[in-house]
């Protein structure tokens, strides 16, 4: 749900937007963030931790009749992604552990040590994401903000895949060799 969120978040602010004034979209994100919250309190932390933000910038952005709160959203959540990628990296614990224990696939020491490394490259992408985001949002072109934030940001984490990828083939294609 956090996936199809984030894709019609930026469109739906900014076709809002052009409708209706900033307080009745705060009002309606709102509403639309405690459903969602509703339906994720069972799920747990990981789960309502989006909603809650969503709830929190609704009720900033209405009080301060301000709509760059709105357009900082997916920003905010990108740099707590960041922050999470560097942490998973820091405490030697990737967060690549994490999926892969979902799916219960067991991997090899010498592949446990590459995902280990592997995830300064994540943070870093990441990071790239960030910065591109602030970079959208400094422009202050709306479309581009839209395109970027709702799906332009995956092509970031796309190229990052297949640069992952091929770097990993080549990495263990060489370790074969030697």
């Amino acid at each position: 749900m956090n996936f199809i969120i984030s894709l019609i978040y930026a469109p739906i602010v900014f076709y809002s937007l052009k409708n209706f004034e900033l307080k009745t979209v705060s009002v309606a994100i709102f509403i639309f963030s405690l459903f969602w919250l509703s339906i994720t309190l069972k799920k747990g932390i990981k789960e309502f931790l989006f909603p809650l933000f969503y709830l929190f910038i609704s009720i900033l952005a209405y009080f301060l009749d301000n709509f760059l709160l709105l357009k900082m959203l997916p920003l905010l959540i990108s740099i707590l992604i960041s922050l999470f990628m560097f942490y998973t990296y820091f405490s030697k614990n990737s967060f690549i552990f994490i999926f892969l224990d979902k799916i219960k696939k067991k991997v090899e020491e010498k592949e446990k040590e590459y995902i280990q490394k592997s995830t300064l490259f994540w943070s870093f992408a990441s990071l790239i994401n960030v910065c591109i985001h602030i970079y959208v949002i400094s422009i202050e072109n709306l479309n581009y903000w839209m395109i970027y934030s709702s799906f332009g940001w995956y092509f970031v984490f796309a190229i990052s895949g297949i640069f992952q990828f091929i770097h990993k083939r080549l990495y263990f294609n060489k370790e074969k060799n030697v």
